[in-house]
């Protein structure tokens, strides 16, 4: 079973075919698969790089078959990046930055389907502790770890976080985790707010900060954010944005005088020297990230249209969405 965006706004229940593995790759069961944000513009706004395609970047599930059969059984989620490992960036391991690469859920077919065709080079093991559902968050919360380590933050560093979403959240619970005192939420929407208050943030009261994370998106927060950091601060830019952002004269001058870092951040590493993929699963596993609090609903695959209904529909609350299919 699949669900296929056959073309904008149109979405169908489909049946998977059968699969065998060639060398170096697995029939991969999926078992969870969260809808990311990156997501919705792909179903709503025509933003897809083909159709029909197969969406879904953060999942895992169950290694059901391969040429290597200790590989059978065995509990995974996916790095969904497959590098061309030719360039310059891959000759680093820098694989977020491959001048030509692929990707489970944009480029080709995606997790939102029973079972898939996936490389094993790409599979992370999830440790016994990490459910599926936490195991399929694993991807949202490697990319925040990455954003969050830009930050440098550093013991007792008050930080402000914009946008009170998954990525938002997470990047919370790192903040705190890596030793920030005061993290504080800033988002217009009541229900998000109260999720951030409920796990044991603050809402911004106005005062100048020594971080900020830039998590919404919103084109006009860039400027607020760039008033309310602190003299030597760090803004990291994590958010995506649909449309252009323009930086305000009294806004740029704050980024001189005060000397603030702006910050890109762009998916996570995944090197043998740096793996925010292991990093976040033994945090999970451990119990200092709990990215499961974030899952608002758990929809059966055969009825991931809904989820996506509840996101165009635009009046249920929701934060992450997780598609799940049973165990044969």
């Amino acid at each position: 079973m699949k669900c296929i965006i056959e073309e904008n706004a149109k979405i169908r229940i489909g049946e998977s075919e059968r699969l065998e593995p060639t060398e170096g790759e697995c029939v991969f069961g999926v078992r969870s698969c969260g809808i990311c944000g990156s997501d919705i513009p792909r179903v709503f706004s025509g933003g897809a790089y083909y159709y029909p395609i197969v969406l879904g970047h953060e999942f895992s599930g169950v290694v059901k078959k391969s040429k290597n059969p200790a590989l059978v059984g065995k509990r995974a989620c996916v790095f969904p990046i497959l590098p061309c490992g030719k360039c310059d960036f891959c000759k680093k391991e820098q694989w977020a930055s491959c001048v030509k690469y692929d990707y489970y859920g944009s480029r080709r077919d995606g997790g939102m389907q029973s079972e898939l065709l996936i490389k094993e080079s790409n599979l992370v093991f999830l440790p016994d502790e990490v459910s599926f559902d936490g195991g399929a968050m694993a991807e949202p919360t490697a990319v925040c770890l990455h954003a969050v380590k830009k930050a440098e933050i550093t013991e007792d560093c008050s930080v402000l976080i914009y946008g009170a979403g998954t990525i938002g959240l997470l990047s919370g619970m790192w903040a705190r985790a890596l030793g920030a005192g005061e993290v504080y939420f800033s988002d217009p929407d009541q229900q998000r707010a109260k999720m951030a208050i409920d796990l044991g943030f603050k809402i911004y009261n106005g005062e100048a900060v020594d971080r900020v994370i830039e998590a919404s998106g919103a084109p006009s927060v860039l400027n607020d954010a760039i008033m309310k950091c602190r003299a030597m601060g760090i803004i990291v830019l994590v958010g995506h944005s649909k449309c252009d952002v323009s930086i305000e004269h009294t806004a740029f001058v704050q980024i001189l005088r005060k000397q603030l870092k702006l910050v890109g951040s762009w998916n996570s590493d995944f090197s043998s020297s740096v793996n925010d993929w292991t990093e976040s699963l033994l945090a999970i596993a451990e119990g200092k990230i709990n990215p499961e609090a974030l899952i608002t609903h758990r929809i059966p695959l055969e009825k991931a249209d809904s989820a996506f209904a509840i996101i165009g529909g635009r009046e249920e609350f929701y934060n992450k969405i997780m598609v799940v299919e049973n165990d044969d």
